[in-house]
């Protein structure tokens, strides 16, 4: 025979392992409706130094706007204007340096304000990225 006190506990885990499998699910809701929305494009990000992170980036006139997917806020996490950024180098995936990312990716490395960052884009979107950077008006 149980005491009330361990039913109350057992409601609690209970509840606690619900609550958790209803943020994770309401997560994955939200990156599949910014993946879905029209023009979003999936693209890691990492900074010099920092560990990758997985998004979503919209072009967005002058920027590429990045909203990060493990996240509930509905605001960008980043914006990259087309103006300040520059591109250092591109290149395939590497099991040594990239290895929390998925291995069709290629990696565009750039310049934004002096901070290095890393772009992750799929085969088509480094094409994408590529074309709407050099789309941009001349700079004097």
């Amino acid at each position: 025979m149980t005491t009330l006190v361990e039913d109350v506990g057992l409601l609690v885990v209970c509840l606690v392992i619900l609550g958790g499998a209803a943020l994770w699910l309401l997560v994955l809701v939200h990156q599949r409706r910014l993946v879905a929305s029209a023009g979003g494009l999936p693209v890691a990000l990492k900074h010099a130094g920092e560990r990758w992170a997985n998004g979503v980036g919209r072009y967005a006139g002058d920027e590429l706007i990045w909203y990060r997917t493990l996240s509930l806020s509905p605001t960008a996490a980043m914006r990259l204007p087309r103006t300040e950024l520059r591109v250092i180098a591109t290149r395939a995936w590497d099991a040594n340096r990239d290895m929390a990312l998925r291995p069709n990716l290629h990696i565009v490395e750039c310049r934004l304000d002096g901070a290095e960052l890393s772009l992750g884009f799929p085969d088509n979107g480094v094409t994408g990225f590529l074309s709407w950077l050099e789309a941009s008006a001349p700079r004097f």
